[in-house]
């Protein structure tokens, strides 16, 4: 009985374990966190302080930009809209950008 006894209690304790550790991504390892977009249209070309770093609609909750933690510039821009400009302040968490660009007038463009 006690043979049987001691591998139940471990097994028992890694299946109590498991559920107390976070599934998924964890973010904000270190000074560093992450941007995601929800982008119109998605496939604006994301900058980050003067720096291209691929189209909004790649970076998702499983792939999000790696950003140093601080204050950045960031520009969403697509040839026949307005640039969208704005600071952020990046933590060591996951932060959501929100934007549509809008259509620019003639002779107006994004690049």
């Amino acid at each position: 009985m006690k043979k049987l006894l001691v591998p139940v209690i471990g097994l028992s304790a890694v299946i109590l374990l498991a559920g107390c550790f976070p599934k998924g991504q964890i973010y904000g390892v270190g000074n560093e966190g992450g941007l995601i977009f929800a982008v119109n249209p998605p496939d604006a070309e994301v900058l980050l302080d003067g720096v291209i770093q691929g189209k909004a609609s790649e970076f998702t909750e499983e792939r999000f930009l790696k950003v140093p933690a601080g204050t950045h510039v960031l520009e969403l821009r697509l040839a026949g809209f307005e640039t969208h400009r704005r600071e952020v302040y990046v933590s060591n968490s996951l932060l959501r950008i929100e934007a549509a660009l809008i259509h620019a007038g003639p002779g107006v463009g994004g690049r």
